[in-house]
């Protein structure tokens, strides 16, 4: 692995990830927190100056960026902003309980996981609430694609850094120039931002709420000023603007491209977007008939299934309502709901609504031929062949992640002896959901949990936002042998 365009390309990162702190460092000083406050955002902005100008000089950018090194760089950019980011929060003694929460509270920050284990929410002040919802914002279209958003040039090879971080089984550029897809993406990211921002003032929201909670909206995050989450509001009209915003957040963007540059008609024919608001719909309507009985205000029942669908199979994690305390039915739809996640390209976690199509249309192929054994079938998405390559990498994907979230299982639960807890807990972290069920549900956070289980579940964060690859090369003791530095 060449260290040089490794270092030289950190550096470049955490110079980008001090420009990142000095937004809520400016939040501080316009609420005139203490100098405390002021100086938990100083400090590691001094670091990640310090660091970035020494990494980037002691590098070079002249050589060949391989797949390798470009899965290094992602993982390890997220290990880095992960780390300096939580200082911040380490330095608010009054609601972390060492760096470790500091560090779970970040990584589900950057991930959009919104799993919090802040004491208590309500208390933070205004520049440390700005910066978890920041890094939703971030962490939601990705650190790179950000990055090479900004920066005025990027070569072709770049395109294996915004591949090793866009969630989905396939990538590919909507622009011929990479560096136009990634400024692309983020405009309509920012629009649709503003939007949701300008929908939720007119709900009433004050200015800042209506900012941290848009944030948490488009990146699919969910973390909230609110100890209860939106249920705090108890504003229909909210649960609605958050419902639709974030099921819309959670859809490919490469969709809305298509629709505003080319043809609206042909952009919504995509197969994954039908099955996606297929799921969403039936899930919706399986949960209202479930809990209709239990709430007296049939409007209400119905206004959380579908807030609580689009929540969760978003990955936002934002809440309502207590689904922890629904019925079983219920709470297995919304479990189904975590693993199938948003769509491919989106800013949602999970499998993707892509994946899970290609596995489906699969299963039932062989089904067909195990009948017929002379019936020749073929997997079809949007109407074309999913070459044998997808196929394989999607089966091999789930493979891994199935032999994975059994091992963090597995550690997760010598310190619960409930299985809900725990399969809910590694369900909710390892797909970027937030909340989970049992012990660890809705409106509780996961700041009884052990040092052991919420250190790894920080990794099981990253391993679900990363897809696993990345995470994996930098665990991976042989990445670090036959290291060159030219």
């Amino acid at each position: 692995m060449n260290l040089k365009i490794v270092k030289y390309s950190l550096g470049k990162l955490l110079l980008v990830l001090a420009g990142l702190l000095t937004f809520p460092l400016l939040v501080a000083l316009i609420y005139r927190e203490s100098l405390e406050d002021i100086r938990n955002f100083v400090i590691p902005i001094i670091i990640s100056l310090v660091l970035g100008i020494i990494l980037s000089k002691r590098g070079d950018n002249r050589s060949h960026l391989y797949t390798k090194e470009a899965m290094f760089i992602t993982a390890s950019t997220w290990v880095l902003f992960s780390l300096i980011g939580a200082i911040p929060l380490f330095l608010t003694k009054s609601n972390y309980n060492g760096y470790i929460d500091a560090l779970f509270e970040m990584v589900s920050g950057f991930t959009t996981s919104g799993a919090s284990v802040a004491l208590n929410v309500e208390l933070l002040p205004h520049s440390i609430i700005f910066w978890r919802s920041l890094s939703h914002f971030v962490g939601g279209m990705g650190i790179l694609v950000f990055t090479l958003a900004i920066l005025p040039n990027s070569n072709k090879e770049s395109s294996l850094l915004m591949k090793s971080e866009v969630p989905g089984p396939t990538f590919g550029k909507i622009t011929p120039k990479l560096s136009d897809t990634a400024r692309n993406l983020y405009g309509m990211y920012i629009v649709l931002t503003i939007v949701t921002m300008i929908l939720l003032l007119l709900g009433h929201m004050n200015l800042f709420e209506s900012i941290i909670h848009a944030f948490g909206a488009a990146g699919t995050g969910g973390f909230s000023n609110k100890g209860i989450s939106i249920g705090a509001y108890d504003s229909r009209y909210i649960e609605v603007v958050l419902a639709v915003m974030m099921a819309v957040f959670g859809i490919n963007f490469n969709i809305y491209f298509y629709a505003v540059t080319k043809n609206i008609r042909e952009a919504v024919k995509s197969e994954e977007l039908k099955w996606y608001i297929a799921i969403i719909l039936i899930s919706s309507a399986l949960i209202f008939s479930n809990i209709v009985s239990i709430y007296k205000d049939t409007i209400y029942s119905l206004v959380n299934s579908i807030f609580t669908v689009s929540s969760i199979i978003t990955t936002t994690g934002y809440v309502s309502a207590d689904f922890g305390s629904w019925p079983l039915f219920s709470k297995s739809i919304i479990i189904m709901l975590m693993f199938i996640g948003g769509c491919a390209g989106s800013t949602a976690g999970g499998l993707k609504v892509s994946r899970f199509v290609i596995l489906v249309k699969g299963g039932i192929n062989q089904i067909k031929e195990s009948m017929n054994p002379r019936k020749i079938t073929i997997n079809r998405l949007d109407g074309k062949k999913v070459d044998n390559e997808t196929e394989r990498s999607v089966s091999k994907y789930l493979v891994i992640y199935i032999l994975i979230f059994i091992v963090l299982f597995m550690i997760v639960s010598i310190d619960m002896n409930d299985f809900e807890t725990a399969f809910a807990a590694v369900s909710t972290t390892f797909n970027n959901v937030g909340p989970g069920l049992g012990a660890f549900g809705p409106i509780t956070t996961f700041e009884q949990m052990s040092k052991l289980s919420k250190f790894v579940l920080t990794i099981a964060m990253l391993l679900g936002r990363l897809e696993i690859f990345p995470m994996l090369l930098i665990l991976y003791p042989s990445t670090y042998r036959n290291l060159r530095n030219k």
